[in-house]
């Protein structure tokens, strides 16, 4: 007996809990049509609305970095006559104290899907990218944005806060990029004396006084050190002189052979496939969206099939499968070099490698001629069709911001 009442009221909590469920306010059709139309990818945009009715009413809660979207969301409730609180919080948070901005510290940071070191990492940022910061989420955590739209969580190690002012200053300094595969940046201007921090190609750093043998760095934190001047750049020359050239891009895509395969890399310590190739175009003055499947909607469509007729050196090859649903999903991307190979860093690859399309070629890789599925020139019409340049984001540049 004592059993079928237990079960009875577990189907009664059940039944209501469903019911529950199953309610949805005025609110909720508008919250979901502007999700689909200014949030479709969470991975860049946050828009985590709920919607509760209290005494008549349709009570908001919830954050989203899209001021343009919460507009249209209060302007249909006005429209359609709905009653509603609004407490939905507007990214950047207030909580921040006019600290919005953020600098990397260490010389390769990673970004998390959760704050929490264990958590899945999404994506990395070298020493000195500027961030944008969303909101801190707990003690030692901040959730942020980086250049390519990016958005992820961030321990307080890796990153220097600055408020508006400070981030301007650092925009309008001297910088400088470091321009070696691997290095450290040192006490003193000797190569010997102690080291301050490992540097890898794409930092940048505020430059100091320099001669002909050693350059002054300084740190978004204030730390100043030393680096052989023979291994950096400046910015200004660095965006200047960047090549879009295929014979270009390519070669700097070879000099990272044998890296190898990192989920969620971008960086030249370990890479995943579109961390390869958003860090080539990087290294040549260039955003790319972070992912593969981002990727694939950027550039321009060149038209291919197992031939591989139409394709340039330095276009990407997309590869991918189509599911159950019919539809396509990319889940890789290399970089065309000519002559049906390819240049990419694959999880079934030992690390960062060529590989060929074409059947009877040395390192033939039938599966992935088998999946081929789409290619894309970046390199054509930079600044254009989402490749954007780093001199005119507004991340990087102090006129953009203004």
């Amino acid at each position: 007996m004592r059993f079928f009442s237990l079960t009875v009221l577990a189907l009664l909590l059940f039944s209501c809990a469903e019911e529950k469920a199953a309610e949805s306010t005025p609110a909720a059709a508008i919250i979901d049509q502007l999700k689909a139309e200014y949030a479709p990818d969470k991975r860049v945009a946050r828009w985590f609305i709920q919607d509760e009715l209290e005494q008549g009413q349709v009570v908001l809660r919830g954050e989203t970095n899209l001021p343009e979207a919460k507009a249209a969301l209060l302007e249909q409730l006005q429209q359609q006559e709905i009653n509603y609180i609004d407490s939905i919080e507007l990214l950047p948070s207030a909580n921040l104290e006019g600290k919005l901005y953020g600098l990397v510290n260490v010389s390769v940071a990673n970004i998390r899907s959760e704050d929490k070191h264990w958590g899945e990492m999404a994506s990395q940022v070298l020493l000195g990218t500027p961030l944008k910061i969303m909101k801190k989420v707990r003690e030692g955590w901040y959730y942020v944005q980086s250049p390519d739209g990016y958005l992820g969580y961030l321990d307080q190690g890796a990153i220097t806060l600055l408020d508006e002012m400070a981030f301007r200053s650092w925009q309008q300094a001297p910088k400088v990029i470091y321009w070696k595969d691997f290095g450290f940046s040192t006490l003193l201007p000797d190569n010997n004396s102690q080291r301050i921090s490992d540097l890898v190609i794409g930092a940048l750093l505020k430059k100091g006084v320099s001669n002909s043998q050693h350059t002054e760095v300084i740190y978004p934190d204030g730390r100043t050190a030393f680096v052989p001047t023979q291994d950096l750049e400046t910015m200004e020359g660095w965006l200047d002189q960047a090549s879009v050239e295929p014979d270009d891009l390519i070669a700097t895509a070879k000099r990272f052979v044998g890296r190898p395969y990192l989920w969620g890399g971008t960086s030249g310590k370990g890479m995943d496939c579109s961390g390869f190739t958003k860090t080539v175009f990087y290294l040549h003055g260039m955003i790319l969206q972070r992912d593969a499947s981002q990727q694939v909607h950027t550039g321009i469509e060149v038209k291919t099939d197992s031939t591989l007729a139409g394709l340039q050196k330095g276009d990407f090859l997309f590869f991918g499968r189509i599911t159950e649903e019919q539809k396509e999903k990319i889940t890789h991307v290399g970089i065309y070099m000519g002559d049906g190979l390819f240049i990419h860093s694959g999880d079934d690859n030992p690390g960062i490698r060529i590989q060929s399309l074409k059947p009877g070629t040395p390192n033939f890789a039938p599966h992935r001629l088998a999946s081929l599925m789409r290619a894309r020139r970046m390199w054509a019409e930079p600044g254009k069709h989402d490749v954007q340049l780093i001199k005119d984001s507004e991340f990087y540049s102090l006129a953009v911001l203004d």
